[in-house]
């Protein structure tokens, strides 16, 4: 038997897997048999996986013998070969991403084949189909058996997990949310979302690169209230451009710490989901926000208006399960009455955004009659890995800045609040407790709330 690619990935591979044993389960979580074009090579590392699951030990020896023959079959001097022409184990992660970008290129190029061949529209459509499964990222129906998922969960969790922080203690508790997930933060005009999202990309920037994808607000605005937040200096002031001498050191002292962020902010207006997708990968986010979802350009708009927006929302699915990339899509509510907590059923204009999603959070005050001194309540109100709940904020508008409540811990549900007659009093209070203090005080005139 004789290698003709001497500089194969799949030799790289399998050489490092030889060389050092202890790589072998990390490269099974990510490798499959069919990932290896050469059919040598697959029963090498068919014989490698075998091993592996019955807990031997992984040699060029064992694995000849599990192979079939002795010394002077051709399977030992191939295993020999192989381990000649990979000149070292330490870069199998290298090796491997490439191993499997020419296997997905072998299958489309076999897909292609296929469609010059087919015979009928039918025959075209199935291999189009796989067609899109391969270029989008997918392999077809993922098969493991229980060995397998053993093998598989121990590698995953031999570790403790990291997973996306969102700079606040009580979600952070809450939230498994990963690479490639779905979220959503819904929000009536004006509550805050905008806020609140910039602040978890700042906080996400952290560890991750992250873009944010504004369709609604000018870039500048979202700097101003980035700087506002970050710097101490009021929005008020930033905006009538008479920012002191103090607050010039303020944002001076802050602006290392700025400069080093991997954050874009992107004005995305006109843009559609293909547009951000493809911007998104070119420029390697890992994480990415919309503001918002129902302003995004559809595709078409020659359907319904819920089509549209569903489709929109399927759309950020795919991007996100399929590039791995974390989309935190905003989203406006439906008009509804102030009186009522919200539900995911109140995302405006489709109820496909409440399937497709892995994370749904619901932005909204406490007190609708009180703007200005009301907490808001961030309402997680799916998780697909987790507990809902709910999380108490304060918004101080001034600083464009969010804080847990004083009152941390959730409050007893109070009676449908109602509006009081002219006669009555509010009962709002009652039952919530003492309330928070005020945490703006009395500000010169032109403040934020």
């Amino acid at each position: 038997m004789i290698l003709q690619d001497t500089y194969s990935p799949q030799v790289a591979v399998l050489g490092s897997m030889l060389i050092s044993p202890e790589l072998v389960g990390e490269v099974l979580a990510q490798v499959r048999p069919d990932d290896f074009i050469d059919g040598r090579c697959r029963r090498i590392y068919e014989a490698i996986r075998s091993l592996f699951m019955d807990g031997r030990t992984i040699d060029p020896v064992t694995v000849r013998d599990k192979l079939g023959g002795g010394p002077e079959a051709p399977w030992s001097q191939l295993l020999m070969d192989i381990m000649d022409r990979t000149p070292t184990a330490a870069n199998i992660w290298s090796y491997v991403p490439i191993l499997l970008e020419q296997a997905r290129l072998t299958r489309i190029s076999e897909a292609g084949r296929a469609l010059q061949d087919a015979q009928d529209l039918d025959a075209a459509s199935a291999v189009i189909s796989k067609l899109n499964g391969l270029l989008s990222g997918r392999q077809g129906a993922q098969h493991m058996d229980m060995p397998t998922m053993l093998q598989q969960f121990y590698e995953r969790h031999k570790s403790p997990h990291e997973y996306l922080s969102w700079g606040m203690r009580q979600l952070d508790e809450q939230l498994f949310a990963e690479l490639g997930d779905m979220v959503v933060i819904g929000g009536d005009p004006s509550s805050g979302k905008t806020a609140l999202s910039v602040s978890f990309a700042w906080a996400l920037s952290e560890h991750y690169r992250v873009g944010f994808y504004s369709l609604e607000t000018n870039r500048h605005k979202l700097a101003d209230r980035l700087v506002a937040n970050l710097a101490g200096i009021e929005l008020s002031e930033i905006k009538r451009g008479t920012i002191s001498e103090e607050q010039w050191a303020l944002l001076a002292a802050k602006s290392k710490e700025i400069v080093k962020r991997p954050i874009d902010i992107i004005e995305a207006s006109g843009m559609t989901m293909a547009d951000i997708r493809s911007d998104a990968l070119a420029h390697r986010y890992q994480v990415v926000f919309i503001d918002y979802l129902q302003i995004v350009v559809p595709e078409s708009r020659r359907v319904p208006r819920t089509e549209q927006v569903g489709q929109i929302s399927r759309d950020i699915q795919a991007m996100a399960h399929s590039s791995g990339i974390t989309v935190v899509a905003l989203s406006q509510f439906s008009r509804r009455d102030d009186d009522t907590e919200p539900t995911m059923s109140d995302l405006r204009e489709s109820g496909q955004i409440e399937q497709d999603a892995d994370i749904i959070m619901l932005l909204y005050l406490e007190e609708p009659s009180r703007p200005k001194q009301s907490r808001r309540v961030l309402k997680i109100g799916k998780n697909k890995e987790g507990e809902r709940g709910k999380v108490f904020l304060v918004f101080d508008g001034a600083y464009q800045r969010f804080r847990p409540s004083a009152l941390d811990a959730p409050v007893p549900e109070k009676p449908k609040w109602r509006r009081p007659r002219r006669s009555q009093t509010s009962l709002f209070d009652l039952d919530d407790g003492p309330p928070d203090p005020d945490p703006f005080p009395a500000r010169k005139e032109g403040s934020s709330a």
